[in-house]
């Protein structure tokens, strides 16, 4: 004899237990479909309905429940801005993008100006590669072109695999410091 019973629903369950556990209750409603269930208790660490609300920016908002918004969209979502936007005033003009940091990609922006790249915390785009100096390279964007400079680093730069102390960048070069792969990629 097996110790596991099937239900008419295909489920299997243990022959010690009375009905399949699995299953809803014969009363239950149909849980295939989307069900809307009103009169819930509030709970707080339950999903809020919040209807016909607006979101005021000066409160706190707990973003890490999910929340539903009945009522005008655009009315509800007038107030929300990121409050951890990563800009410098300064335009986005391009992409460094590497799979040699992590197999999936990895990408840097590049904005308008001078972009120094190195090993040092105070570069605007920090690589840590042992093979790669503080402030290695400096990539300026600057009339609609990239130029790029080697800062003296003591592996060089190489563009295209091709060592080169200065000059410009077109979209697509690969640029290798290091260990460390780079494609340019332009936003325009």
């Amino acid at each position: 004899m097996s110790k596991y019973n099937l239900c008419a629903n295909g489920h299997y369950y243990e022959n010690t237990l009375q009905k399949c556990p699995y299953c809803p209750d014969a009363g239950q409603t149909d849980f295939n479909k989307t069900q809307i269930i009103q009169n819930i208790p509030n709970n707080d660490d339950k999903t809020q309905l919040i209807e016909n609300q607006n979101i005021n920016p000066n409160v706190k908002q707990d973003f890490n429940k999910t929340a539903i918004f009945s009522g005008n969209i655009e009315q509800n979502q007038q107030n929300i801005t990121p409050n951890n936007s990563n800009t410098t005033g300064r335009k986005l003009v391009g992409w460094l993008v590497s799979f040699t940091i992590d197999a999936l990609g990895v990408d840097f922006k590049l904005r308008e100006g001078r972009n120094i790249v190195g090993s040092d915390a105070g570069c605007d785009i920090v690589v840590q590669d042992g093979q790669i100096s503080g402030k290695h390279l400096t990539i300026l964007y600057r009339m609609g072109e990239f130029k790029f400079k080697d800062e003296l680093s003591t592996n060089g730069t190489f563009i295209n695999e091709v060592f080169t102390e200065d000059g410009n960048l077109q979209d697509g070069d690969n640029i290798r410091i290091g260990n460390t792969i780079f494609k340019l990629r332009s936003a325009n």
